[in-house]
């Protein structure tokens, strides 16, 4: 269990072994932090049906998918938190997500109001995690 803006989310859960639950909600894209067991989210999005629309199998197919690699450098680094929502509307993880969004401000954001490329500032926090495993 991880809270991400005043939110309990269930993970993190490594990326290309998350198994997907059948139900309605929000989900976040997460890399390594600083320190052992702790997590930096940089992307937030929602879904009707996790097993359907974003299984593990799909992250590869996301839009966004070659930029959290620039910030993960593999998709071992990358892992997923998810925050269910049986039963809610579109609309209703839409508020959900605003809400997150605006109390957690990730790096990158939904793909409506991203940029085409990561800033400097997550381009040299990425290098530099990278670098500070050797």
């Amino acid at each position: 269990m991880i809270t991400l803006g005043g939110q309990a989310f269930a993970g993190p859960f490594l990326a290309p072994l998350w198994s997907a639950p059948r139900a309605a909600g929000l989900y976040a894209v997460l890399v390594p932090g600083w320190r052992l067991l702790t997590f930096r989210a940089i992307y937030f999005g929602h879904c009707e049906d996790f097993g359907t629309s974003f299984s593990a199998g799909q992250l590869k197919n996301h839009e966004r998918h070659p930029e959290w690699l620039r910030i993960a450098g593999t998709d071992w680094n990358l892992y997923l938190a998810t925050h269910e929502m049986s039963f809610s509307t579109e609309t209703q993880r839409e508020a959900a997500l605003g809400t997150l969004v605006r109390t957690y401000r990730p790096e990158f954001i939904h793909p409506a109001a991203a940029q085409e490329a990561p800033s400097l500032k997550t381009m040299l926090l990425a290098q530099a995690m990278r670098s500070n495993k050797d």
